[in-house]
């Protein structure tokens, strides 16, 4: 996850950032932040270099370039970034709703500005996460598939391949599990040697019978003895 702060008071930049370590402070993702008081040719350079990011900015700057400024540059390519915009002057952020640059929140700095920011930006990382995708090769065709679609992988072990069960497809790809469990993120729990579950598309579990029941109806029996225990905490918490 990659945020952008720009503000040109240092005092909210780093509150800012204690507020984004603190949400992270029990998660394991990475994570990296960069800070801002004013735009310039690496903020440019940040902008164009393709990748999604949740942005939070001041509106009012004392440089010429304003945040609503910085959010019509990013805007011009980029439509998957989160911005979030902070200000000390309320009456900016009908200007700001004007500019059509699709915003997730207006923060004012003196309204509970810690509290309410906090809220914002972890709706912003969920929002973010759903978009996460994973790009991979399997026999000479490339895919590019967004983590929030998928329901579980189970192995073929007659075929020695993976199955990826979808929200609408199924897909047969010649990785191991092991590769996904490399490279998908902690809403995947491994309830069998042979399955990997997206925990965020988990109904309800029947512990009994050991199946599992997806948000979209379709269901799987593969939690193995051994990751039961471990399985229920994590879904748990």
């Amino acid at each position: 996850m990659e945020f952008v702060v720009c503000d040109d008071e240092e005092l909210f930049r780093r509150k800012v950032k204690e507020i984004i370590d603190k949400i992270y402070m029990a998660n394991d993702e990475y994570y990296h932040i960069n800070e801002f008081s004013k735009f310039n040719k690496s903020f440019e350079k940040l902008i164009n270099d393709g990748c999604p990011k949740i942005y939070i900015l001041d509106i009012e700057m004392k440089d010429d370039v304003s945040g609503i400024d910085i959010a019509r540059k990013i805007r011009n390519n980029d439509w998957e970034s989160i911005i979030i915009f902070i200000t000390s002057h309320n009456e900016l952020g009908y200007q700001a709703l004007k500019a059509q640059i699709m915003l997730l929140d207006f923060i004012s700095k003196f309204d509970d500005y810690e509290n309410n920011l906090e809220k914002v930006i972890k709706k912003a990382i969920g929002m973010a996460n759903s978009k996460k995708t994973m790009t991979f090769n399997s026999d000479g065709i490339s895919y590019v598939i967004h983590l929030n679609d998928i329901l579980y992988i189970v192995k073929d072990t007659v075929d020695r391949k993976c199955v990826i069960k979808t929200t609408y497809t199924e897909i047969e790809v010649n990785k191991s599990l092991n590769y996904f469990v490399n490279n998908l993120d902690d809403r995947f729990y491994m309830s069998h040697r042979s399955c990997i579950v997206n925990t965020e598309k988990i109904e309800k579990v029947d512990w009994k019978d050991n199946v599992i029941y997806f948000n979209n109806g379709d269901s799987i029996d593969l939690i193995s003895r051994d990751k039961k225990r471990g399985f229920k905490e994590y879904v748990g918490s």
